[in-house]
């Protein structure tokens, strides 16, 4: 079996970059999304960090599981090699028993034949001629004899090697044996080895899961206290730009109401010196006339009728000279009383328009109240991102306008509206918004 090559590790940096992509989602998210954060904000914000997790865990995890791969490789390769060198080492054994058979056989048919070689010799030295074969017979036998001892030191030594040798490789055999026993016993116990090391991994990754959870949660804390106090500054902010303003404002009517004011005065003043003038020209005239009546005959003179434009106030009375008598005095018309100003009638809110469906989606309430510079609407309810008992601010659009808008209203919800969130809107009463609806309404206090 070819052992594999080692496997390149998978790279760890398009695994951090897509972890801190996510992350910036999510804090991009809790950044953009309005307080309090509501069901869809959150749920993104979670999906973006749970992936984000996955995904700086996924390299450990991947590369943890290959070196385990690579590690129960190497051991089957090395079971393996092993399994090979004990294969060859009991072939080699089997042809050395083979060997040793054989010798064996040789060694025990080697007495029968030197029997035969021995009766032929025998039998040749009854006859005359054989004496001088006797003797260099047994010189050949001695020569045999000499080499067979030989022979069998040879053999003899021969087979205490092929002994040893068979000794040693039964040893080794035995060695080998208990080797790839507990090969055997590794390999069984791997699985639970992998199980315990899968469970281990697992524990590990958990901690740290919960770890990287744990930093985010602080991680999230910090940016929404940072989110808060920088909230916090841009309100105080604009409302000191926005007080600053009212001031300004207001100091721009009050020169306004005192330049106006001036010119009123000084016209009315004007206005009552003519008033006067005209009334003394009348007052001499009469008296030229009342002069010339004296002297002249008695004729009826209706008195002349004097409307005046508005009331006036009295004139203080102006010394007359003492005229002749006359005949009859004429009597003064009486002035013409002021007519009442009638009480103004209670202003009648008009019910608002019927609510159209936004083209955006969302629930928004457009409030057109005059409540003065410096004051601020507020709205109470019972849907979400509203409460019962405390108020929120509408956005200011313009001079008399105000808007609310609520992208996590599901139900209709039932509002009122506050002056500062202390006054309530008695006139206007519980207003009920439909979800993904534009209302407009007017309102009085």
């Amino acid at each position: 079996m070819k052992i594999p090559a080692e496997a390149p590790r998978l790279p760890s940096m398009p695994f951090v970059i897509a972890d801190i992509v996510l992350l910036s989602v999510a804090a991009l998210i809790g950044w953009q999304a309005p307080a309090p954060l509501g069901v869809v904000p959150l749920a993104a914000i979670s999906f973006c960090v749970g992936l984000a997790a996955v995904a700086g865990l996924l390299p450990l995890i991947l590369n943890f599981n290959r070196a385990q791969e690579m590690a129960l490789r190497d051991r089957a390769n090395q079971i393996e090699v092993l399994a090979r060198t004990v294969s060859s080492t009991a072939d080699q054994v089997s042809i050395a028993a083979a060997t040793i058979a054989q010798q064996m056989e040789a060694a025990k048919s080697l007495p029968s034949v030197l029997q035969s070689q021995l009766n032929d010799a025998r039998a040749q030295l009854t006859t005359p001629a054989a004496a001088a074969e006797d003797t260099a017979l047994h010189e050949e036998v001695a020569t045999l004899r000499r080499e067979l001892a030989g022979a069998r030191e040879t053999d003899t030594a021969r087979l205490s090697a092929a002994l040893a040798g068979i000794t040693r490789a039964t040893a080794e055999l035995a060695a080998f044996e208990a080797l790839a026993k507990q090969h055997s016993e590794s390999l069984a116990r791997l699985p639970s080895q992998a199980a315990e090391a899968t469970r281990h991994t697992t524990e590990a990754l958990e901690k740290a899961t919960s770890a990287a959870i744990a930093r985010i949660d602080a991680a999230a804390a910090q940016n929404r206290a940072a989110l808060e106090s920088a909230a916090s500054s841009a309100v105080a902010t604009f409302t000191t730009a926005l007080d600053a303003s009212a001031a300004t404002q207001r100091a721009a009517l009050s020169a306004t109401f005192d330049t106006t004011a001036e010119a009123a005065r000084t016209s009315l003043a004007q206005s009552l010196e003519a008033t006067l003038q005209a009334a003394t020209n009348s007052a001499l005239a009469l008296a030229s006339v009342n002069a010339v009546a004296a002297t002249a005959t008695p004729i009826a003179i209706s008195p002349p009728t004097l409307t005046p434009d508005a009331p006036l106030a009295a004139p203080e009375p102006t010394p007359e000279p003492t005229p002749a008598p006359v005949a009859s005095t004429p009597e003064p018309t009486p002035a013409p009383e002021p007519e009442q100003t009638p009480e103004p009638e209670p202003a009648v809110v008009p019910p608002p328009p019927e609510p159209a469906l936004s083209s955006d989606g969302l629930t928004r309430l457009i409030a057109t109240a005059y409540i003065g510079i410096g004051n601020k609407l507020f709205i109470r309810g019972d849907g979400p991102g509203l409460s019962l008992t405390k108020g929120t601010p509408l956005h200011f659009l313009s001079i008399g306008k105000w808007r609310w808008e609520n992208p996590e209203l599901l139900f209709p919800a039932r509002v009122r509206l506050y002056k500062n969130d202390q006054i309530e809107c008695t006139a206007l009463g519980e207003l009920t918004l439909e979800p993904g609806h534009h209302h407009e309404v007017n309102v009085t206090f």
